[in-house]
């Protein structure tokens, strides 16, 4: 069997490199907030570094060292889901109280997620949406062409799956996140767009594809029938 080439071991060994959320969060603001290199104060600063880290959040696999075996283990789906960087990305505070340290993403991971997010955009970046119309929940100022969107997407990650059709459908979810003025759909959709992306083969799309899109579509309906 062929040996690698030192160059393409050490190409790898860099990929797999691990670097801090802040660290992340600092590259990722350096390609993707206009003007990065104008000076903000402190305070300002930290908030983007936030912003950053929660758009990481949504969109690369994210790891810590577990205190107990002191190995790195990923972070899951179902701890990030409501997670909130602070302190200038060097804290993740997750949905059920518990305050993180020491998280951190593999270099291939960012590069793959800061791609993603040039494509898809980061919501928080975004002007502020439209308010609701009295009396109807938010996502109907456009829901009629979210739904059929979604309905869309579904259709399209139907089995069998054909290349076109996953590339239909992640334009679709591009489509839904630039779109819904409900944040958590939004987010939602995004995973949903990281999902498809992370696939490396059209016939084994990872099981967190069809957990994204059962998430999104709980998404649309809870916001359908909020008062």
């Amino acid at each position: 069997m062929p040996r690698k080439p030192k160059s393409q071991h050490l190409a790898e060994g860099i990929s797999g490199q691990h670097v801090s959320l802040a660290v992340a969060a600092h590259l990722a603001r350096s390609q993707l907030v206009p003007e990065p290199l104008k000076a903000y104060d402190g305070q300002h600063l930290a908030e983007m570094l936030d912003v950053m880290a929660q758009a990481l959040t949504r969109s690369a696999a994210l790891h810590q060292i577990d205190a107990q075996t002191g190995l790195t283990r990923e972070l899951s789906p179902a701890e990030l889901e409501g997670a909130v960087a602070r302190r200038g990305a060097t804290e993740l505070v997750l949905k059920d109280g518990r305050t993180l340290s020491g998280v951190s993403v593999k270099r291939a991971d960012l590069r793959q997620a800061i791609a993603l997010l040039h494509t898809i955009g980061v919501p928080e970046l975004a002007a502020a949406p439209p308010p609701a119309v009295a009396g109807k929940p938010v996502v109907n100022a456009n829901g009629e062409a979210l739904r059929a969107r979604l309905a869309e997407v579904e259709n399209l990650l139907q089995p069998p799956l054909l290349p076109a059709q996953v590339e239909r459908a992640k334009a679709g979810a591009v489509w839904i996140a630039r779109h819904a003025p409900h944040g958590r759909v939004a987010n939602l959709a995004m995973q949903l767009m990281s999902a498809l992306h992370e696939s490396q083969s059209i016939d084994e799309i990872p099981g967190g594809f069809r957990m994204a899109l059962a998430r999104l579509r709980a998404a649309f309906e809870e916001t359908a029938q909020a008062p």
